[in-house]
C-alpha cells in the first residue's frame, strides 16, 4: 500500500483548500462557516479554469503550479483588499458555529478537514482492494484512457487514444483537474487515478456537509447535524431496494415470495426486480443501481464503489458549489446589488462553464439552479441590470411589502394587489430570472468557448428531444427516491397546511382525486413528485423568512429543483446515437437529482429533528413528542438507507476477487494478475515518451480487454473502441478505419505501407487479440523493409515502422 502518495495527495488537497480559504471567505460571508467545506471545490475552479486556457499555449507540470501560482495570487488580493476575510487575533467560535466577521474560518476550516480526511480514508481504502482499471462493467477504459493522454499532452485538448490524428470528441474537464492534481504532485498515471477519484468523493462529501449545514443553520438547527445528514445522505447513503428486500424477507416464506413477487412485478426487468424476488442472499452491490427498467438508477456510493473516473461522478461537487453560490445570492438580500452581481455575474458563470466542461449532462441543471436561486430571491432579478432601481423587490406575496410592478404602496400601508396584478409580477419575476440565467450561460459557455466550437459541436452525435417515453412505475419511482420524498413531504406538509388553512380532510380528498386521475393516465409521477414542485413553488411565493415559524428557505428551491428534474425525464428524454430511449437521459439526471435533493433532506431532516417548524403536537398515550417522532423516523431512515452500504462494502472488503491481503493504489497492476502475456509489452510502450501512434486490433467488443495497449498507455491507436468512437465520430466513419486497420494486418505489402503512413503508425502490436483474428503468417511485418522488432516478451511483439517509402 502506498501510504505515502496518499499523505502526499491529502496534503495537497488541503494545500489547495488553505489557498483558497480568503476566496471561500469572500464568497460565502453569512454561512455559518464562512465557506471552508467550499474551500477545496473553489481551488479546483479556478485551478481547472487556468489549466484549462493556459494549456491551449502549453501543457504540462509548469501548467499545474501556474494556475496554483494564480490562485494563491487571486487569495492574496482578497486578503489585501478585504479586511472582513483577515485573520483576527481572536479566532474564537461565536453564535452557535459562526466565525467573527474579521477572522478566516480556521476551526471550520479544521473541521471540513476532519470530514474530508474520513471520506477520503474510505474511498483509497475501497480503491486499494480493487484498484483495476479493468474494462468491464464501466468507463475505466474510456477514462483512463483520456487521462493518461492529459499527462502525455504538451497542449490542448488531448489526443485521442482511440483516434489517432485527432483530439478527443468528449468532455474531459474532470480528467483534466485530476491531470493536473496529478501534475502537482509527481505521480505516476496507474496511482493518481485512485487518488484523485478519491479526492473528489471526499470533496463531495466535504461540501455537502458544508451545504447541508447552512441550509439547517438557516432553519434555527443545528449545523453540524444538518452537515452530518447532509454528507450522509450524498455520499454513503442508497436508495429503499436493499432494505425493503431485507424487510420483505423477514416475513414467512410463502407471504414473503408472494410480496416481493408483486412488488418486483413492475420493475421485474431489472436487476433490483431481481433481487427483491430472490432476497438479500443473492445481493451484490450492482443490484441497487437499476431500479426502473430501461433505465440506470445510480447513486454515488455505488459509483465511486464501481470506480469510474468518470464525468457524471466529478460534476456533483461543482454543481453543489453552484448550489451553494445561489444560496448567497438568495441570502444576500434586494439592496446587496454588488455582491448579487458579483456572484450571478462574476462567480457563477465560471463555475457552470467549468461544470459543463466536466459533463455536459450537468450543464442545463447548473443553470437550472440559477434559475430557481434568481427566481425566489426576494431581490427583483431584474434589478441586476443597470437602470433598475435595487428597491424594487418581488418579496413573497403574503408579506404584504412592496412587489413587482407595484411599488406605489407607501410605508406603512399593505397594497391591494388583484389577481391581474399578481399575474403580471409573477410573470415579469420570471422573465426576470431568464434574462439573467441567459447571460450567466453566455457567459459560461464564453469561458469555455474552445470546448464549445472545437468538441462539442465538432461530435457526430445526432441528439434530438423525445417525447414521452414509457413511465416509471410507482414502486421504481418509490424505491429509488422514497426516502426524499418522505423527508420533503414531513418537511412541507405542516408549512402548508399553516400557510393555506388546509383541512385535513379536504387534502385527502384531493390526493385520492389526483391518485385516481394519475393512476388513469399511468403517470404516478404526477402523484409522487409533482406536489413537491407545486407545493414548493407555491411556499416558496407565498411565504418568507427563513427562521419564521411558517417559513420555509433554500432547502426548498433544492426540492423544487429535483422535483423538476425527476418530472421532466417522465416526460422529455434526449435521443442520441449512444442508446436507445431515455436510458442515458434518466442515468445521468438522476446523479444529479441525488446530490441536490440529499443535501436538502440533510438541512430539512435537521430543523424537523430540533422540531423547529409550525404544529408542535405530542402524542399523550405514549409520551411521545414530535421531536421524539422525527428523531426515531430520522433514525430510522439513516439506518434503512445506510443497509446497501454496509452490504457492498462488507462484501467489497472480503471478496476472494479483490486484493484483501496485498492492497495497492496501482491500477494497472491487475495486467500482471490477468494479462501476464501483455503486461510487460503495455508497460514498454507506457515507457515511451511523447505520443507516437501505434496501431492494434480495432476494439470491436467493447467493455472487454479490447485495445489495452491504447488504453492503459495513453498513446494514440487509429482506432480504438468503435462503437465508442462511432458516437462521437459517425458510425459508418468509424467502421470504415476499423477496416482500415485490419487492411494492416492483413493486405499486401503497398496497401499496408500506405495505411502506415497514412496514420504516421510508429508502432504496431501484435499480441493475443491480433492472433486470434489474423492468419499468423499475416502478422509477420519483420519480413518488410521499414519494420523492425523493437519489443518481443510472452508471445507479444511490437514492431517500429521506421520508414514506410
Amino acid at each position: 500500500m502506498e501510504y505515502a502518495l496518499v499523505l502526499l495527495w491529502f496534503v495537497v488537497y488541503q494545500a489547495l483548500a488553505f489557498a483558497a480559504l480568503p476566496l471561500a471567505a469572500r464568497l460565502f460571508p453569512d454561512f455559518p462557516d464562512r465557506g471552508a467545506a467550499f474551500a477545496l471545490p473553489v481551488a479546483l475552479t479556478v485551478v481547472t479554469v487556468i489549466g484549462y486556457w493556459v494549456g491551449h499555449l502549453g501543457f504540462g507540470r509548469w501548467t499545474a503550479f501556474l494556475a496554483v501560482a494564480v490562485l494563491a495570487g487571486l487569495s492574496a488580493v482578497v486578503l489585501w483588499s478585504d479586511r472582513s476575510v483577515r485573520v483576527d487575533s481572536d479566532d474564537s467560535e461565536r453564535d452557535g458555529g459562526r466565525f467573527g466577521g474579521d477572522a478566516l474560518p480556521l476551526r471550520t476550516y479544521a473541521e471540513t478537514t476532519l470530514v474530508f480526511a474520513v471520506a477520503f480514508a474510505l474511498l483509497v481504502a475501497v480503491r486499494a482492494v480493487d484498484p483495476a482499471l479493468q474494462p468491464g462493467g464501466g468507463e475505466k477504459f474510456l477514462d483512463f484512457g483520456i487521462f493518461k493522454s492529459l499527462l502525455r499532452a504538451d497542449v490542448l485538448p488531448p489526443q485521442d487514444m482511440w483516434w489517432a490524428g485527432d483530439h478527443v470528441l468528449y468532455y474531459y474537464g474532470g480528467h483534466l483537474a485530476s491531470a493536473l492534481l496529478t501534475h502537482l504532485t509527481g505521480t505516476e498515471g496507474q496511482y493518481a487515478y485512485n487518488l484523485a477519484l478519491s479526492g473528489f468523493y471526499a470533496t463531495l462529501v466535504t461540501v455537502a456537509y458544508g451545504l447541508a449545514g447552512a441550509l439547517a443553520d438557516a432553519r434555527g438547527a443545528s449545523r453540524r447535524v444538518g452537515g452530518a445528514l447532509g454528507a450522509f445522505f450524498v455520499g454513503f447513503a442508497a436508495n429503499l431496494v436493499t432494505a425493503v428486500t431485507g424487510l420483505v424477507w423477514l416475513l414467512p416464506d410463502e407471504v414473503a415470495r408472494d410480496v416481493a413477487g408483486w412488488l418486483a412485478e413492475p420493475i421485474s426487468d431489472s436487476t433490483s426486480g431481481k433481487l427483491l424476488t430472490e432476497g438479500l442472499a443473492e445481493f451484490g452491490y450492482w443490484a441497487p443501481s437499476r431500479v426502473i427498467p430501461g433505465t440506470i438508477n445510480e447513486f454515488p456510493l455505488f459509483a465511486f464503489l464501481n470506480g469510474d473516473l468518470h464525468g457524471h461522478m466529478l460534476s456533483t461537487p461543482f454543481l453543489l458549489l453552484i448550489a451553494a453560490l445561489g444560496f448567497a445570492y438568495f441570502r444576500a438580500g434586494p439592496t446587496a446589488i454588488r455582491r448579487r452581481r458579483a456572484l450571478v455575474f462574476g462567480a457563477l458563470p465560471v463555475v457552470v462553464g467549468l461544470l459543463g466542461l466536466v459533463n455536459v449532462w450537468s450543464f442545463p441543471t447548473g443553470l437550472g439552479v440559477v434559475w430557481l436561486a434568481v427566481l425566489f430571491s426576494p431581490a427583483d432579478p431584474l434589478s441586476l441590470f443597470p437602470g433598475v432601481s435595487a428597491d424594487e423587490t418581488a418579496e413573497p406575496v403574503a408579506d404584504g411589502g412592496e412587489h413587482d410592478g407595484n411599488p406605489s404602496a407607501t410605508a406603512g400601508e399593505t397594497p391591494t394587489r388583484t389577481p391581474g396584478d399578481l399575474l403580471v409580477g409573477e410573470g415579469r419575476r420570471i422573465a426576470g430570472a431568464f434574462a439573467v440565467t441567459g447571460v450567466v450561460a453566455t457567459a459560461a459557455l464564453a469561458w469555455v468557448a474552445p470546448f464549445v466550437f472545437g468538441i462539442l459541436l465538432q461530435s457526430a452525435t445526432n441528439r434530438s428531444i423525445g417525447l414521452l417515453p414509457e413511465q416509471s412505475s410507482a414502486v421504481g419511482l418509490l424505491l429509488v427516491h422514497g426516502t426524499f420524498l418522505l423527508v420533503f413531504g414531513a418537511f412541507l406538509w405542516p408549512r402548508t397546511r399553516a400557510t393555506f388553512e388546509i383541512q385535513p380532510v379536504r387534502a385527502t380528498l384531493l390526493a385520492l382525486a389526483v391518485a385516481v386521475f394519475a393512476w388513469r393516465l399511468h403517470y404516478p409521477v404526477l402523484v409522487l413528485v409533482v406536489p413537491l414542485l407545486v407545493v414548493g413553488w407555491l411556499l416558496l411565493r407565498t411565504v418568507g423568512g427563513e427562521r419564521t415559524e411558517r417559513g420555509v428557505g433554500y432547502e426548498t428551491v433544492l426540492v423544487v429543483a429535483g422535483a423538476g428534474l425527476v418530472t421532466l425525464v417522465e416526460f422529455v428524454y434526449v435521443q442520441d446515437n449512444a442508446i436507445g430511449g431515455r436510458f442515458n437521459t434518466v442515468f445521468k439526471v438522476y446523479m444529479q437529482v441525488w446530490v441536490l435533493w440529499a443535501t436538502a433532506a440533510g438541512g430539512a431532516l435537521a430543523s424537523l429533528v430540533a422540531s423547529v417548524g409550525p404544529a408542535d403536537w405530542r402524542l399523550p398515550a405514549v409520551g411521545i413528542d414530535r421531536e421524539g417522532f422525527t428523531s426515531g423516523v430520522a433514525a430510522l431512515l439513516v439506518v434503512s438507507t445506510a443497509m446497501y452500504g454496509g452490504l457492498a462494502l462488507g462484501g467489497h472488503f472480503t471478496s476472494d476477487y479483490h486484493r484483501i491481503d496485498d492492497p495497492t493504489l496501482d491500477g494497472k497492476a491487475f495486467v500482471e494478475d490477468r494479462h501476464p502475456d501483455e503486461a510487460a509489452a503495455i508497460a514498454w510502450l507506457d515507457n515511451r515518451s511523447d505520443q507516437p501512434h501505434i496501431v492494434e486490433p480495432p476494439g470491436r467488443d467493447p467493455y472487454t480487454w479490447a485495445s489495452p495497449a491504447s488504453s492503459l498507455t495513453g498513446l494514440p491507436t487509429v482506432v480504438g473502441w468503435v462503437y465508442q468512437e462511432g458516437v462521437y465520430r459517425g458510425e459508418n466513419v468509424s467502421k470504415a478505419r476499423a477496416e482500415e486497420v485490419d487492411l494492416i494486418y492483413t493486405g499486401t505489402q503497398g496497401t499496408r505501407a500506405r495505411l502506415l503512413e497514412k496514420y504516421d503508425v510508429r508502432y504496431i502490436y501484435v499480441g493475443p487479440t491480433a492472433r486470434e483474428r489474423y492468419d499468423e503468417e499475416d502478422l509477420r511485418f519483420g519480413q518488410y523493409p521499414g519494420v523492425e522488432v523493437a519489443f518481443r516478451e510472452d508471445g507479444v511483439i511490437i514492431y517500429e515502422v521506421t520508414d514506410t517509402g
